[in-house]
């Protein structure tokens, strides 16, 4: 289940995050058998009290497509395997996330951030989702927090997929538009529009 996302209800953070972090206090999680409960429990961590408390409520979700059977996760594995790649990524994200947190308790983070999902359409079925979707990670910017560690394909119609993503952003450096630009920049060729999925503070 945590393997295949980084939140409980979708890509942006809510109460039933809170509510596993809760149920998850005192237990003992061993990161190699473990290790995407481990990124949650470190990713939530990386918000403070207040923050979590001011996540709205869990929302419902709508019912898959039966074309959605092609995306690879594992609901009934809550925690999954890890490879290398993984493990790397999580612990390089946990890290940066600490050191964000440490700045923000000193008065020098960035200001407020938002937690931003595209959806990324591209011309025909041709199109390798997995190649955006990998080079877009490597975006850097410093009004780019990070991106999530998962991306989700969605089934729009015949055979044809688009890529849902997500960033956590410095309001103050980026915005929606900045950030199309930045993802066109590199796949102009390959995306027919960039849409906003879901925009939330975290």
């Amino acid at each position: 289940f945590l393997g295949a996302r980084s939140y409980v209800s979708g890509f942006a953070p809510s109460q039933a995050d809170v509510e596993l972090l809760k149920a998850l206090d005192g237990v003992n999680v061993d990161e190699k058998k473990a290790g995407h409960v481990a990124r949650f429990v470190n990713h939530m961590n990386a918000f403070s009290e207040a923050e979590r408390s001011a996540w709205p409520a869990a929302q419902a979700e709508a019912a898959a497509p039966a074309e959605e059977d092609d995306i690879a996760f594992d609901d009934d594995d809550l925690f999954g395997e890890e490879t290398e790649e993984d493990i790397a990524a999580r612990k390089a994200l946990d890290e940066k996330m600490a050191a964000e947190k440490a700045a923000r308790k000193a008065g020098k983070g960035k200001g407020e951030r938002s937690l931003i999902v595209l959806e990324i359409k591209p011309f025909d079925a041709e199109t390798d989702l997995e190649l955006i979707a990998k080079n877009v990670k490597t975006i850097e910017h410093e009004g780019i927090q990070n991106w999530g560690l998962e991306h989700k394909f969605i089934p729009i119609a015949f055979g044809v997929k688009k890529l849902a993503i997500s960033a956590v952003v410095y309001d103050d450096y980026m915005d929606v538009d900045k950030l199309s630009e930045l993802i066109n920049e590199l796949h102009e060729d390959d995306i027919q529009s960039i849409d906003v999925q879901a925009m939330s503070k975290v």
